[in-house]
């Protein structure tokens, strides 16, 4: 897709829009190359603007502000300004939080409109922490962020990103953010999409080991009175009882706008859109599944997947859950 115009509205009934104004950031993660800072890979501010303008003319009531890493932004303060101006009435920023750090840095821009702030949290332990984001320190600045945010009235998320080097450790990191006021998790597991020219197929775990500490980590997450939910995971990879960890893509109705004029629907995109296997064929769950992403089954062949009886559906709430959680209602 391209950018919005009269003649290429887009979706319409959006509830989200996603804009990555620019692939910069301050972090070089393993497995992602959204880190470049060259011009071609960056929004202008008067297409950021046709953006935000573009959301809210088809629908959308949210902000989503990721990147690369949106805080390096000169508009980032500008971004939140207009998106409160247009009426978004969330607003919410994916970041490694280095930024936030610095108090002063924080407060502007909460006073700008953001509301919300989606963290990416990779490990308790500091060095796996920093080696997963290839950036000495980012753990420590992760911290002293999380205190600074968690003593303003902002909703505080979690991006956990599964690893075969950190999947172990989810009950306990669930648990440690949890206590420091993170309310809702999104796990996803870790993609070879942008992997580049290194084999990294050896940090995608595997589901059935994860399925017990997913199971464990979404018990721990409710004690504390927040949430958790599972992106990539097939149906059949959890208990009936757990589909509330399913994420429903299509519910969400959010479009993703790239540099570029690059835009598409998130149910469309490489990182949710899977493939059915031969099990998948007489699977009672199939119209709600996603299927698997081809990268791990690449990985990991499909022998975990089987089909869910009728019997089993009856168990359990086939659609799962949003990210959004239904605008918090």
């Amino acid at each position: 897709m391209t950018a919005p115009s009269a003649t290429n509205p887009g979706p319409p009934r959006l509830r989200w829009i996603e804009i990555s104004p620019g692939y910069a950031c301050n972090c070089r993660c393993l497995g992602c190359h959204s880190c470049s800072a060259e011009a071609r890979d960056q929004m202008d501010w008067p297409e950021v603007l046709q953006w935000l303008q573009h959301g809210r003319r088809q629908g959308a009531r949210h902000l989503w502000l990721s990147g690369g890493e949106p805080t390096l932004r000169k508009d980032f303060l500008a971004t939140l300004r207009a998106a409160k101006q247009l009426g978004y009435q969330r607003i919410k920023v994916q970041t490694n939080a280095m930024l936030f750090s610095y108090p002063q840095f924080a407060e502007r821009a909460i006073a700008a409109g953001m509301n919300e702030v989606n963290l990416l949290l990779k490990s308790l332990d500091p060095k796996v922490h920093d080696a997963l984001n290839r950036t000495p320190g980012s753990h420590a600045l992760l911290t002293t962020a999380l205190e600074v945010l968690r003593a303003t009235p902002l909703r505080l998320e979690g991006d956990v990103l599964l690893t075969t080097r950190n999947c172990q450790e989810l009950p306990e990191l669930v648990d440690h953010y949890a206590q420091r006021g993170v309310r809702h998790f999104n796990l996803w597991l870790f993609s070879l999409v942008d992997q580049g020219d290194r084999d990294l197929a050896h940090l995608i775990p595997r589901l059935t080991t994860l399925r017990p500490l997913m199971l464990e980590a979404r018990d721990i997450a409710h004690r504390h009175g927040a949430t958790l939910c599972s992106l990539n995971t097939p149906h059949c990879l959890v208990p009936p009882t757990a589909w509330d960890l399913q994420f429903d893509a299509r519910g969400m109705g959010l479009l993703v706008a790239n540099p570029g004029g690059q835009s598409f629907a998130l149910e469309t995109s490489s990182i949710e859109l899977g493939r059915h296997v031969e099990a998948c064929a007489s699977c009672a769950a199939r119209p709600w599944c996603h299927g698997m992403r081809g990268d791990y089954l690449r990985a990991h062949g499909e022998g975990e997947l089987q089909a869910i009886t009728p019997e089993q559906l009856a168990l359990g709430n086939p659609k799962g859950s949003l990210l959004d959680l239904e605008d918090l209602r």
